[in-house]
């Protein structure tokens, strides 16, 4: 089977690697790659599309198995809502094949790239997180390869252990193979889409509160520049769906132009020369004042995937706007704490001088079952991208330590999907049932056949002699 080295990224490009790469097409291609990796002492890292922010897909001179291949659709029942899928197949895919009949996923990420099985593995969620919740809550079983190259049936009740732990548990237990999962019914493609301008952000998580059980999805977006009384003004797009029974798919495709303009292919030239606080704060007072800000608009109709999959439709090669690449900072805290829990963060980022260029936020229920790694609480979360600048590293990584301790000092946690500036003491502080999930680990996994950078740095830093890589020990 062909394997090439390659220099490989997580998708915001803050972190690479040069690794190994397999890519099987079917599970006797996986057996023979773990068996060579157990011959000469290798270790497996598990990617499929490639859409994990940091590390936890990577693995500096050892193997990565890609799952893209196993991409096929194995079974669809338009009358039950259920589908089962090769752990390759994509979002999008599911999407295009189920929607006709009027089934989607209850919860899906925000980009349609994601493949189901690193879905599960991150226990991805999305803009309806409060109602829906994640991912796993809506898998009836699984089948996944464990390091003794036997295939593991797992759901609630047989292999139950496997089935809470590999769900969220970042391809560190095996390779996620096939997946059933229950669909929903809807009743419309389309969504009125209501948009809500807020002078700050005090009323804007107040808004959300007080909507956030009327609308079916939620994204809010924040300026994290602005200072003073202004500091994280924004707007919220609430959404429910339509009772029409259109499924016509409208909206889906993405422009090979950027808003119509420049070749995508431009996009790293363009955003190097204006992709700054400086412009963006311009485009933010645009963005802010454009309309009638702070009366609510008309609601309006949408198709579920100019709404959903906005970034991908308007900027599909987003990650390429930063040249050295960027973090995303993803923290989630209890209502009671995220106006001024947020507030703080923004302030720590002023302070260093590193802004979060593009920021937004979701509403979150806590989950109705104990994967052991699972990111949501009752309460809301921000996404914080700030352009990463290797020259200034160290003051980077002292401002997100900083941050990590408002966070847990508040009662929250950080999506480690996300971001990789989190050292181990407060990995270990954020996640409880880390000791527990190390225990199954140590299980079924008992020589660390499956590991990646993210494991040996804030998991188990020393790993059979392999050292933490430099590029990702921040």
């Amino acid at each position: 089977m062909p394997k090439t080295k390659e220099k490989i990224f997580g998708w915001s490009k803050s972190a690479w690697s040069k690794s190994y790469v397999y890519r099987p097409t079917n599970s006797e291609e996986i057996y023979q790659i773990i068996d060579t990796a157990k011959h000469n002492n290798n270790k497996i890292a598990c990617r499929a599309a490639a859409r994990s922010y940091g590390d936890n897909t990577l693995n500096t001179n050892q193997i990565v198995i890609e799952i893209t291949k196993l991409n096929k659709i194995i079974n669809w029942d338009m009358k039950s809502g259920i589908i089962k899928v090769q752990g390759g197949v994509t979002i999008e895919q599911v999407l295009l094949h189920c929607i006709h009949s009027g089934w989607i996923f209850p919860s899906m990420p925000g980009t349609r790239y994601v493949t189901i099985a690193g879905a599960l593995s991150n226990n991805t969620h999305g803009k309806n997180a409060y109602h829906r919740g994640c991912i796993g809550e809506h898998v009836n079983h699984f089948k996944i390869i464990l390091s003794d190259n036997n295939i593991y049936h797992c759901s609630r009740t047989d292999n139950q252990d496997l089935f809470y732990s590999a769900i969220s548990g970042l391809g560190l237990l095996g390779i996620i193979i096939e997946v059933e999962l229950q669909l929903r019914k809807i009743s419309s493609f389309y969504l009125t889409v209501k948009k809500r301008s807020y002078k700050n952000l005090n009323q804007l998580f107040e808004g959300f509160e007080e909507n956030k059980d009327s609308y079916e999805y939620g994204i809010g977006w924040i300026d994290a520049l602005v200072k003073g009384n202004k500091l994280g003004r924004g707007e919220i797009h609430y959404a429910n769906f339509m009772d029409d029974n259109d499924y016509a798919i409208t909206g889906h495709e993405v422009s090979k132009h950027l808003y119509g303009l420049f070749p995508n292919k431009w996009v790293p030239s363009i955003t190097n020369i204006f992709l700054n606080p400086k412009t963006i704060k311009i485009v933010n007072w645009l963005k802010f004042y454009s309309g009638l800000m702070f009366l609510d608009l008309k609601e309006r109709r949408m198709s579920l995937s100019q709404y959903h999959f906005l970034m991908d439709l308007k900027f599909p090669n987003y990650n390429y706007f930063f040249k050295q690449g960027f973090f995303e900072y993803q923290p989630i805290l209890p209502f009671s704490n995220c106006i001024n829990g947020f507030k703080e963060l923004i302030k720590i980022t002023h302070k260093y001088g590193f802004y979060s260029v593009m920021s937004s936020s979701k509403a979150y229920r806590d989950q109705n079952e104990n994967f052991l790694l699972s990111f949501p609480t009752e309460g809301y979360a921000i996404t914080m991208d700030i352009i990463k600048s290797p020259e200034k590293i160290e003051e980077q990584t002292k401002m997100f330590y900083e941050m990590n301790e408002v966070v847990l000092e508040l009662g929250g946690k950080i999506y480690f999907g996300k971001t990789p500036i989190l050292n181990k003491s407060q990995f270990y502080r954020m996640y409880e049932n880390l000791d527990e999930f190390l225990a199954l680990k140590e299980k079924y996994d008992p020589s660390n056949l499956f590991v990646s950078n993210m494991f040996r740095r804030i998991m188990k830093i020393e790993n059979n002699g392999l050292s933490i890589p430099s590029e990702f020990s921040f």
